[in-house]
């Protein structure tokens, strides 16, 4: 009988390992969720672009040159959500290591560039003259990819401020960087997501 009796560090020492994998299983649960969500997410633009793609053939269907959007300033929102993006993997890798300072600086220029990338897309919004002389079929399509994909920059954007405010609280370390992982990979979503579009509504 005494034999079967454990110890208090035995306890817990049991106790922190159950712990312990309780916590690896949540954030394998966690990064299975969000590879779901983002698979599932991604399908809905792919669906857009092929629409887009699909009404391309019928003859006229896209106007002139003259009154499509110039490509300056989408090239500049891709430009700006890039450095966004590789900002945000740079803040990424720093807080794992244990360099909050320097995840915060990464993060905040990560911010900026994506609020470069946020108000460009609500030009583009409205660059367009009204759909009717345009064509209603190309303006509405082009709105409805522009202001979706904005609203979903603008989602995610908001979570990058939240974890910025996290990270001032010292919520965020090398032992606990989940969160920032998470909104990065979001963040990834949104890049993959607008060089479909840029492709497709400028390059085409």
């Amino acid at each position: 009988m005494t034999g079967s009796i454990l110890t208090r560090e035995e306890r817990e020492e049991q106790r922190r390992r159950r712990a312990e994998r309780e916590a690896a299983l949540r954030l394998k649960n966690n990064k299975l969720g969000i590879t779901i969500f983002q698979g599932s997410w991604i399908m809905v633009f792919v669906c857009l672009v092929l629409v887009y793609w699909q009404m391309g053939f019928n003859p006229g269907w896209r106007p002139s040159a003259a009154q499509r959007p110039e490509m300056l300033l989408p090239t500049l929102a891709t430009v700006a959500l890039l450095a966004s993006t590789w900002c945000a993997r740079s803040a990424l890798q720093q807080v794992r290591a244990g360099q909050v300072a320097a995840f915060q600086a990464q993060w905040r220029i990560a911010i900026a560039t994506g609020v470069v990338f946020f108000a460009i897309m609500l030009q583009q919004f409205t660059a367009l003259p009204p759909a009717d002389s345009l064509g209603q079929q190309y303006g509405q399509i082009f709105r409805v990819m522009i202001g979706y994909h904005a609203a979903h920059a603008l989602a995610i954007g908001l979570m990058m401020i939240q974890v910025y405010r996290y990270s001032l609280a010292g919520r965020y370390h090398a032992g606990n960087s989940w969160s920032v992982e998470a909104t990065v990979r979001l963040w990834y979503f949104v890049t993959a997501a607008w060089v479909l579009f840029y492709v497709v509504l400028y390059l085409i």
